[in-house]
């Protein structure tokens, strides 16, 4: 395997947030001898397929598995990690979140403890700073995981796009390889996860427990998550935001805006409907600044997928100027009072 090589390994859907974690990538500090490869991975089946594809293409020794929408700020960060497996010989595999233990809850995510991470939702951003050492954990969150071997990921029984973290945390486990959480005083990365959509949750927790049942608490006793009545719940305000995204370009705004507050429910937003609902507020904003039509953020959008675009943009310039000054980009065209919902809603307040 090279050894001077670092593999980035990214699934993609979503060219926008992928370009943005290239950008940071790009930034980084790499030890002398080293340079960084990417492999971004289009259309994979699931989770597990993709990142076993991309390790067997590639030879590196450390590889990085991570998600597009994960922006490294620290440039040093793979300094630290590649200090780390030289200090922990036993260690296999480091995260930026994680856990010393198993929750008795089957809401593995609201195990974490520790950590020093940044995330956004698009409905305010936060601050997860859990510990400031290196710590043995017993499960890895899979937003950013670094390897020094490489153990396959368990496509020959998992699908899909949930429990990959907590299936490879407990693969090298059983292969006697230490888990760490690498913190420090500061956040190492950015995680835009928005809302998750967490329909499907317990039917992949299921499958996941047919494998791992035995290493895990007892969760027998333990109904499901995400009962049915929150995922009819959560398809009806699926079908609501198509129609608002529609209508939105159709001219319709007062109509989306007379309705949309009403059924407003962080339980069941998506990070689609959070935009939707943060757009609204930039127009409102600009009416009672007087901004004319012709200058107000949905002038040039002609979709919401453009909106979208014009709308991450505008955050990613916003994050730059904190974390890239040096290399801010360009802003889109947007209002002072488009600036200032977005940056409310997406950047921690002091």
């Amino acid at each position: 395997m090279a050894d001077n090589s670092i593999a980035f390994i990214i699934c993609v859907n979503d060219e926008t947030y992928f370009e943005e974690c290239l950008f940071y990538i790009n930034r980084l500090r790499l030890p002398d001898g080293y340079e960084a490869e990417v492999y971004p991975v289009r259309q994979a089946e699931s989770i597990f397929q993709g990142y076993n594809m991309a390790m067997q293409q590639s030879e590196a020794q450390y590889k990085v598995y991570m998600h597009q929408d994960v922006f490294l700020i620290d440039k040093d960060i793979i300094r630290y990690f590649l200090n780390l497996f030289e200090q922990q010989p036993k260690a296999g595999i480091a995260g930026v979140l994680g856990t010393n233990r198993y929750s008795n809850e089957r809401s593995f995510f609201r195990s974490w403890n520790l950590g020093n991470v940044l995330g956004c939702s698009e409905g305010k951003a936060f601050h997860n700073h859990l510990s400031e050492e290196p710590a043995l954990a017993a499960a890895l969150d899979g937003m950013f995981l670094m390897t020094a071997v490489d153990l396959p990921w368990r496509e020959d029984v998992l699908s899909g796009w949930d429990f990959y973290d907590i299936s490879q945390s407990l693969e090298f486990g059983r292969n006697r390889r230490q888990l760490w959480v690498l913190a420090g005083k500061k956040p190492w990365c950015i995680h835009d996860c928005g809302y998750l959509n967490l329909t499907g949750y317990d039917e992949a927790q299921e499958a996941f427990l047919e494998i791992y049942r035995k290493d895990l608490p007892d969760y027998a006793e333990r109904g499901p998550v995400y009962p049915e009545r929150y995922r009819q719940r959560h398809a009806l305000m699926m079908e609501l935001k198509e129609q608002w995204k529609s209508l939105l370009f159709m001219g319709k705004v007062d109509e989306v805006r007379a309705v949309a507050p009403k059924v407003w429910d962080e339980r069941f937003m998506d990070t689609e409907l959070a935009i939707i609902r943060n757009i609204l507020e930039i127009l409102q904003k600009e009416e009672r600044a007087g901004i004319s039509a012709e200058d107000s953020f949905l002038y040039d959008c002609g979709s919401f997928e453009q909106a979208q675009r014009k709308y991450l943009k505008t955050k990613f310039y916003i994050r730059r100027k904190k974390y890239a000054a040096d290399d801010a980009g360009i802003c889109p065209n947007v209002s002072a009072a488009a600036m200032r919902v977005i940056r409310k809603h997406t950047m921690i307040q002091r």
